[in-house]
């Protein structure tokens, strides 16, 4: 029969064990800083918003041109970033051309974790150390890590998130890779929606936000991943994204050409020519 001080000394030695490999398991394991954002879907009209094309690789005057993609969103309540663009040289070329300074940058969305759309946070971080980069939970733990060495703070989404007042994170959609939209909601408009690459279909991302945020689409603006597609997908892109009520398409960075000229010739009414340096201010 087992005596109580033995019974006691074997229970004790069990429990410091299972100390000891606890703490090592913590030891172990890489440490996860990033924060993790819960969906809402409820999202407020803002009487305007106002877009710069900082950076895209169709050329426009004396604007410096990278292959990528990267947006400057004004809002009445914000100022932030819609992905950076390769570099953040460009950017801040352009910025200064504009008349903007992006240091009054107050977070930044990124869409998904190819270097065309991240690049830039490499050079922003000396000027907006500390700020919230809102990344695709899919992205990875190599492209959160990353961007914390660069004194960002992480947060990772994975649903539609309402992030700032007329302004939401467009969940995560497979493409892959894992990609994440922007939309803002302007007042008597409805929704104005950003892509980086849209890889898991610009329809697709667009019919996501209408459905979810229960908001009328009216501009769709970004990269739509159509450079090199065959005649027939482009063209249904276009009738599917006319179908889902968009009154305005704007094809630029990985769309390729072909879709700038289909609207241009076909739907003058609905096309926006866009390429670096524009600036698009859309009001109730």
């Amino acid at each position: 029969m087992i005596g109580r001080k033995t019974l006691i000394y074997f229970l004790t030695a069990i429990l410091i064990m299972v100390l000891i490999l606890t703490y090592i398991t913590l030891l172990k394991k890489p440490t996860e800083t990033t924060m993790q954002v819960e969906a809402t879907y409820s999202l407020k009209p803002i009487p305007y918003v106002e877009i710069y094309v900082l950076n895209d690789n169709y050329e426009y005057d004396d604007f410096l041109s990278d292959w990528g993609v990267s947006f400057l969103i004004k809002t009445p309540n914000n100022t932030f970033l819609f992905d950076t663009g390769p570099s953040a040289y460009t950017l801040l070329y352009n910025a200064e051309k504009l008349g903007l300074n992006l240091s009054n940058v107050e977070f930044i969305v990124i869409s998904h974790s190819h270097g065309d759309h991240t690049g830039g946070l490499e050079g922003l971080g000396r000027i907006l150390r500390g700020r919230k980069v809102y990344i695709p939970s899919g992205a990875g733990y190599g492209l959160s890590s990353w961007i914390e060495n660069l004194g960002f703070e992480v947060v990772k989404v994975n649903e539609t998130t309402v992030i700032a007042p007329g302004a939401a994170i467009i969940g995560e959609l497979y493409g892959p890779p894992w990609e994440q939209a922007l939309a803002i909601y302007v007042e008597n408009k409805g929704l104005i929606i950003l892509t980086g690459c849209s890889h898991p279909g610009v329809e697709n991302i667009v019919e996501k936000a209408t459905k979810e945020l229960n908001i009328k689409p009216y501009l769709v603006i970004g990269g739509f991943h159509l450079a090199g597609a065959s005649e027939s997908r482009i063209r249904n892109t276009i009738s599917k994204l006319l179908a889902l009520g968009v009154k305005k398409i704007c094809p630029i960075h990985c769309s390729g050409d072909r879709i700038r000229e289909i609207l241009a010739n076909n739907y003058p009414e609905v096309y926006g020519d866009g390429h670096v340096g524009l600036v698009l201010k859309i009001s109730k």
